[in-house]
């Protein structure tokens, strides 16, 4: 079986876990059809902090990185019978949902001439739900996207490691709470870059100029927190000594108490399974 992977790098820790349910010890990550060295650069980048959560603990996988093209071409020419071909796209696609879409819509165009299903590693992330069906039911392949107990469409990756239900009980609890995670924290360690790409998920949702004005919208938001959840997949996120600088200079920046809640990759591999289920019943 061919499994194809479009995902948000924030989501790495799920992924790894859905590319070990797998079994498959073959991987390949897109690179963008481009003679531009800057974005070959930038996507090489964002692939290599993917890896360095991909790789950790199995020493047994092949992975390549190489166009669609190529990829499509190594596996028919090489009669390869399973593999998991991965799209990283950076953390901060959601400043543009109408852009994510199309990225997602074009990805999930390219992989269906030769996989057997496609798994997004995606919430809404600003969109709408309608938009985003609209997408998977066009599809010339089984996609399947993490949703909630009600087959909802969960709203991002804050609610794919907590579930709905939780993070909704924690902003009960406390409104004005802001929610870490591992991979997140990794990857933009300064609060005010954090802050500020959590504002642009919700304005979003609203229009991309809302989007442009985030100094005035840190500022609103910035008097609106009181708590910063810390989530932990695992003992290991908790002793993570970067992770825990991290999530400490984001609350004291702000003046936040820190919260602990635990997270899993539930969510992303009962989508998987879905895919992989759809897909055998054909």
């Amino acid at each position: 079986m061919h499994i194809g992977i479009i995902t948000c790098e924030i989501l790495r820790r799920e992924i790894k876990e859905a590319v070990e349910k797998t079994g498959v010890d073959k991987i390949f990550l897109v690179l963008p059809e481009t003679s531009n060295p800057a974005i070959n650069a930038l996507s090489r980048r964002v692939n290599k902090r993917f890896l360095s959560e991909l790789v950790k603990d199995n020493v047994n996988i092949e992975i390549k990185e190489k166009t669609i093209e190529k990829i499509e071409k190594e596996i028919r020419e090489g009669s390869i019978r399973n593999s998991v071909i991965i799209k990283v796209m950076e953390l901060r696609m959601h400043d543009c949902p109408d852009k994510l879409l199309a990225e997602i819509e074009e990805g999930i165009k390219r992989m269906s001439a030769f996989v057997d299903c496609v798994l997004l590693g995606y919430g809404l992330c600003g969109n709408t739900a309608s938009k985003i069906e609209q997408v998977i039911s066009k599809a010339a392949v089984p996609v399947a996207i993490p949703r909630g107990r009600k087959g909802e469409i969960l709203n991002n990756c804050i609610e794919i490691a907590l579930g709905r239900e939780k993070v909704q009980e924690l902003l009960r609890e406390e409104p004005g709470t802001f929610f870490m995670t591992p991979a997140g924290a990794s990857i933009i360690q300064e609060p005010q870059v954090i802050l500020e790409s959590s504002i642009n998920i919700i304005a979003g949702q609203m229009t991309r100029s809302a989007a442009a004005d985030t100094p005035r919208i840190i500022k609103l938001m910035k008097n609106h927190y009181r708590k910063v959840v810390k989530i932990c997949h695992s003992e290991a996120d908790e002793r993570d000594e970067k992770y825990t600088e991290t999530v400490k200079n984001f609350a004291r920046a702000f003046g936040l108490e820190i919260q602990i809640e635990h997270g899993s990759s539930k969510i992303m591999l009962e989508a998987l399974e879905k895919a992989k289920f759809v897909f055998s019943s054909k």
